[in-house]
């Protein structure tokens, strides 16, 4: 009776594993589930992008403004950092041995001059005389040649005064153009050289240059043309200032060095804008922004579909078994709400835009997103309703 349990006993052990083994094999069998997920083809396509460069302001004219003859300053019209218009007055310089090299050369000029009347005088009389056969013709002759000699003198001596009055008219040192002088302006007393001494510098302050450099590969691609194209590359610049604040005067490239620098591998170039509110100024640093490039046969994928891990960026790229497959990529420039791959992506390849966090290993229930989808911020859940 005892041996009969035994054998009941294990055979309801025997029963029971064999059922345990029965489920798990039966759960090992089933089909998991779907992993819905929200996917985008990528397709190469020219796009306009936003191109921004660090620049700076510089002045369209800057000079040092220099004396033209020397002296000591004994007067200043103007102070550092003031605005000025063309032809206003500077500075004064000490006259007092011009306006005496002034007074000599105006006794000389008159001088010369009495001298020249003596010599005409005399040459009508020698003339009246050799028409009466008085006098030989050698005499008028002689006579006609020392008033010319005469005149010679005289015209020498009006130069003399002409270049004497520039220098005093010079002792007055005027603003070359219209703009804003630097604080650099030397104190009264300062003896000035000629074309030396520079007693203060102006800057042009409308317009403006805003300087900044490009690298060769952007210059080649910008000025390339292009059917798509807006419009030609610098025509419609953009400035952003320090702030953040978007200056409201547009401006265009006016200058482009056409040597290249052998230390950066850069491209200088010149852009002018409007500065009527003198907002700009020179030395202020600002971004130039350009809207009117166009990347050819860019990749755009949106931006949530990309992941950044450890300053590395990866997408997940659906692979022609259907499964989901993580590619490192190098994201270029955001277009709104997009980001162009340049590399790790190719024309046609299907990614995940959403719900990859679940995809890996698991059977996909793909989603088609449109690019007017991401536009609007579409999500898995939304589509599928």
């Amino acid at each position: 009776m005892i041996q009969k349990h035994k054998f009941f006993t294990m055979g309801i052990t025997v029963l029971t594993i064999a059922a345990l083994l029965a489920g798990c094999g039966a759960q090992k069998g089933a089909t998991k589930a779907a992993v819905s997920v929200n996917t985008y083809k990528v397709t190469a396509e020219d796009t306009p992008v936003t191109a921004e460069y660090s620049g700076s302001v510089t002045a369209t004219d800057k000079v040092p403004v220099r004396p033209k003859i020397s002296g000591r300053v004994i007067e200043k019209y103007v102070q550092g950092g003031q605005e000025v218009t063309a032809g206003q007055p500077l500075f004064r310089l000490d006259s007092r041995e011009y306006d005496a090299a002034l007074q000599s050369a105006q006794a000389n000029k008159a001088e010369a001059a009495a001298n020249l009347a003596n010599q005409q005088l005399n040459l009508r009389r020698y003339q009246i005389l050799a028409g009466q056969d008085a006098i030989a013709e050698q005499t008028v002759t002689n006579q006609e040649s020392a008033t010319q000699q005469q005149q010679a003198v005289l015209d020498a001596n009006a130069a003399q005064v002409q270049s004497a009055q520039d220098n005093v008219d010079d002792t007055i040192v005027y603003a070359p153009f219209s703009g804003k002088l630097n604080v650099d302006d030397v104190p009264i007393g300062t003896y000035a050289t000629a074309g030396s001494t520079a007693l203060v510098t102006i800057s042009s302050t409308n317009p403006v240059f805003v300087e900044f450099s490009v690298s060769e590969a952007e210059y080649l691609q910008m000025t390339k043309k292009t059917p798509n194209s807006p419009g030609s590359w610098g025509d419609h610049l953009q400035l952003r200032l320090s702030d953040g604040s978007m200056y409201p005067y547009e401006g265009h490239v006016t200058q482009i060095n056409h040597g290249m620098d052998s230390n950066s591998g850069s491209i200088t170039v010149k852009a002018v804008f409007d500065n009527p509110d003198n907002l700009l100024i020179p030395g202020l640093y600002a971004t130039v922004v350009s809207d009117t490039q166009i990347q050819q046969h860019a990749l755009l994928v949106p931006q949530r579909a990309v992941q950044q891990t450890l300053g590395k960026y990866f997408v997940s790229v659906v692979n022609e078994n259907g499964e989901a497959q993580t590619k490192e990529v190098k994201p270029g420039q955001k277009v709104g709400k997009f980001w162009i791959i340049n590399e790790g992506l190719a024309d046609g390849d299907v990614i995940i835009v959403d719900g990859y966090q679940k995809a890996t290993g698991a059977t996909l229930d793909q989603h088609l997103l449109t690019k007017a989808d991401i536009e609007n911020d579409s999500t898995a859940d939304t589509k599928s309703k």
